[in-house]
C-alpha cells in the first residue's frame, strides 16, 4: 500500500470519527441539561474532551478549506495544504481581524460564500479598539451558544451559590440584563438565551431602570444582574438602593476586574463571577468558577504559585476561567497570544487559529493538581467540581502603554486603583494617557473620573501611593522609575464627571476605552497634565 493511499485512509478514518462525534454531540447538546451530563461533568473524561475537541477542530478546518472562499484563498496564498490529520492543525496559518477579516467581504468569510436567507444574525463589535465590525452568525451556532450560555448560567449564577440572606418567594431568579442592547453581540444573545429559562428584564446599561425594577419587585426574589464591571459598581454604589437587603448575584463580561474590585462588589452582591468571550468569536467561551477565583486569589498572595502556573511573578494578574475543550481549541502563540479555533463544524463563519490578540495560556487539570499539591494548596482541589482546563487570560496584548522602556498594562492599573481605599468607592472610569512634552519627554498620567455625587479624594499623596503599588508588582516599571527624572514620574489625576479626557463622546454604556496615546486633538502641556487629586 502506497504512502499516499495510507494517508487517504487515515484521513478518511479521522473524518468518520469526527462526523460520529459531531452527531453524538448534536444529540447531547439540545438542552442545557444534556450538554453537561456525560462530557462536562463526568470525572475522568478529561482526555476524551481534550482530544475530541482537536478532532472536531480539524474537521472544521477541512470543511472551511473546501467551502469558505476567504479561507481557501488564505491557504493558497500561504502555500498551505488542507490538513490531513488533527496533528496538522498546528501547521495552519494564524488568522486575525486585520489580516483575514477586514480584507474580505463578509460573504466570503462564510461557508458557501453567501449569507443564509433565514436564521442569520448579524452582530456588531463595540468598536472599543477601532471601527465597529459586523459578524455573521448562523442559526445552528446561535442555538449552540444559547444552550451553552444556559448551562453556564445554571451552574454559576442561577442557583445563588448558597442559602439566601433574605426570605424568597421561590428560587427562580429575576435576571436583569444590563449589557448594551441593539446590534452588539452580548446583550441580545443573553436575552435570547436566558429569556426561556428565567424571569428576564433587559434593562440595558441604565442604573435607574435596574434600581426601579428591584424596588418595584421588592426583596422577595433572587436577582442576577449582568453587565460590565463598572456598571455593576455604579449600581452597588447608588444611594437609592441598599443591595444588602436583596439577594443579588452579579455576572460580568467585556473586561477583567481586580480582586480588590471583586472584594468591593462582594460587599453588595452575593456572588461576582465573570465570563470570557469576544465578538470576533463567540460570547461565553469560558467562565469563572469557584475554583478559578480561588486559584487567582491564591496566585495573588503566593508569587511562587503564580510563577509555577504562568512563568512569571509580576505583571498583571491573569483572570482564571474554565472552558470546554470540546467546543474550543485554545493555543498560545510564540508571542504569548491566544489562538482560538471554534471546533463546532456548524459555524457559519469558521474561525481557525484566530488570534484575538489577548494574552493567555491553558493549564489542564492534571497539571493544576500537581502544581497545587507541590505548593501546599491541596485545599483548593475540593472546589474542582469538573476537570475542565483552566484558561489564564492576561488581557488584551495591546491594552498597555510604555514608560521609559517599561510596559504598564490596564489590568495592573486597575488593581492598584481599586486597592486604594480612597478611590475604590469613587472611581467611575479611568484611562491611561500617554503623551509627550514639547521637548519629547515621555509622560504617563492615570486619569480617574469620579462618579457623580461621590466624595472626591483630596489626598496629595495619592499619586505616590498608587505608583508604589504599580512599582511593587512591575519590576520593569520599578527600574524605569529609578532612572526617570522625578518630575516626569507617572501621576494620578482625579477629574469630575465628563471632564477631559472623558469629554470625547466615548459611549460609557459600551466597553470602555482605557488607553489614549498622544491625541492630536488634545495638545497637553505640563501645567494642564500635572497631578491633581482635588475636584
Amino acid at each position: 500500500m502506497s504512502m499516499s493511499t495510507t494517508r487517504r485512509l487515515g484521513s478518511l478514518w479521522f473524518r468518520v470519527l469526527a462526523d460520529g462525534l459531531e452527531a453524538a454531540l448534536a444529540l447531547l447538546g439540545r438542552s442545557p441539561r444534556t450538554v453537561v451530563l456525560p462530557l462536562l461533568r463526568l470525572p475522568g473524561a478529561e482526555r476524551l474532551r481534550w482530544h475530541g475537541g482537536r478532532l472536531r477542530a480539524w474537521r472544521t478546518a477541512t470543511v472551511a478549506a473546501r467551502t469558505v472562499p476567504a479561507y481557501r484563498d488564505l491557504l493558497a496564498a500561504t502555500g498551505t495544504r488542507p490538513p490531513r490529520t488533527p496533528r496538522d492543525l498546528a501547521g495552519l496559518p494564524v488568522t486575525d481581524k486585520a489580516s483575514y477579516v477586514v480584507p474580505h467581504r463578509i460573504e466570503d468569510l462564510c461557508r458557501g460564500g453567501r449569507l443564509p436567507a433565514r436564521g442569520l444574525g448579524l452582530d456588531e463589535s463595540s468598536g472599543s479598539t477601532g471601527h465597529p465590525t459586523s459578524w455573521a452568525r448562523g442559526a445552528a451556532e446561535r442555538r449552540a451558544t444559547s444552550v451553552l450560555l444556559q448551562a453556564t448560567f445554571a451552574r454559576s449564577l442561577g442557583g445563588g451559590g448558597g442559602p439566601a440572606r433574605v426570605p424568597l418567594v421561590d428560587d427562580v431568579p429575576v435576571v436583569l440584563n444590563a449589557f448594551s442592547l441593539g446590534a452588539w453581540a452580548t446583550g441580545m444573545s443573553v436575552s435570547t438565551a436566558l429569556g426561556p429559562v428565567t424571569r428576564l428584564k433587559s434593562t440595558g446599561p441604565d442604573v435607574g431602570k435596574v434600581v426601579e425594577t428591584m424596588r418595584a419587585l421588592g426583596p422577595g426574589y433572587r436577582y442576577v444582574l449582568l453587565g460590565y464591571p463598572p456598571f455593576l459598581k455604579d449600581v452597588a454604589d447608588d444611594p437609592r438602593i441598599d443591595l444588602t437587603r436583596y439577594e443579588v448575584a452579579a455576572g460580568f463580561g467585556g473586561e477583567a476586574i481586580s480582586e480588590s474590585m471583586r472584594s468591593h462588589l462582594l460587599q453588595h452582591y452575593t456572588r461576582v463571577l465573570g465570563s470570557y468571550g469576544a465578538s470576533d468569536l463567540e460570547i461565553n467561551i469560558a467562565a469563572e468558577t469557584d475554583l478559578g477565583v480561588a486559584v487567582r486569589r491564591r496566585m495573588a498572595a503566593d508569587p511562587a504559585l503564580r510563577r509555577a502556573l504562568t512563568g512569571r511573578e509580576d505583571g498583571p494578574l491573569p483572570m482564571v476561567f474554565q472552558y470546554n475543550p470540546l467546543d474550543y481549541v485554545l493555543e498560545t502563540s510564540a508571542d504569548g497570544e491566544l489562538l482560538v479555533t471554534v471546533a463546532r463544524r456548524g459555524t457559519l463563519s469558521p474561525r481557525v487559529r484566530y488570534d484575538i490578540h489577548d494574552l493567555g495560556t491553558v493549564v489542564r487539570l492534571p497539571r493544576l493538581r500537581r502544581v497545587l499539591r507541590a505548593h501546599g494548596c491541596e485545599d483548593l482541589l475540593a472546589l474542582a467540581t469538573t476537570d475542565l482546563p483552566l484558561l489564564l487570560h492576561g488581557g488584551r496584548s495591546d491594552a498597555s502603554v510604555d514608560f521609559y522602556g517599561a510596559v504598564v498594562t490596564v489590568d495592573e492599573v486597575r488593581e492598584a486603583l481599586y486597592a486604594e481605599p480612597a478611590l475604590a468607592a469613587a472611581v467611575r472610569r479611568f484611562r491611561l494617557l500617554r503623551w509627550e512634552e514639547a521637548d519629547a519627554t515621555p509622560r504617563l498620567d492615570v486619569v480617574v473620573e469620579h462618579a457623580p455625587g461621590a466624595e472626591c479624594p483630596a489626598d496629595g499623596a495619592l499619586s505616590a501611593r498608587v505608583l508604589a503599588r504599580l512599582r511593587a508588582g512591575n519590576g520593569d516599571l520599578h527600574n524605569a522609575c529609578r532612572i526617570a527624572p522625578a518630575r516626569v514620574l507617572p501621576t494620578v489625576r482625579v477629574v469630575g464627571p465628563g471632564e477631559a479626557p472623558f469629554d470625547d463622546g466615548d459611549d460609557a454604556r459600551l466597553k470602555q476605552r482605557y488607553v489614549e496615546r498622544a491625541p492630536a486633538a488634545r495638545t497637553l502641556t505640563p501645567a494642564a497634565a500635572g497631578p491633581r487629586t482635588a475636584c
